[in-house]
């Protein structure tokens, strides 16, 4: 009877989930997210209130016609 192999890429996915999730985990602890990582001259926007976009221009237009 012959011995089974194991299965190395299953196990190369199951390690590649058990890093990434490690990853995700110690990113979601420390609050930091991807684009503020990468971000490499942060701007400061004024996000408070009411902003008309083109894209909310062109939504409140197409409800007109």
């Amino acid at each position: 009877m012959k011995k089974q192999q194991p299965d190395l890429n299953r196990r190369s996915l199951l390690k590649a989930l058990t890093i990434g999730g490690s990853a995700t985990a110690a990113l979601a602890v420390t609050g930091v997210s991807a684009t503020q990582s990468t971000e490499s001259s942060p701007v400061k926007k004024n996000t408070n209130g009411y902003h008309e976009t083109a894209h909310i221009r062109s939504f409140y237009d197409s409800l007109r016609s």
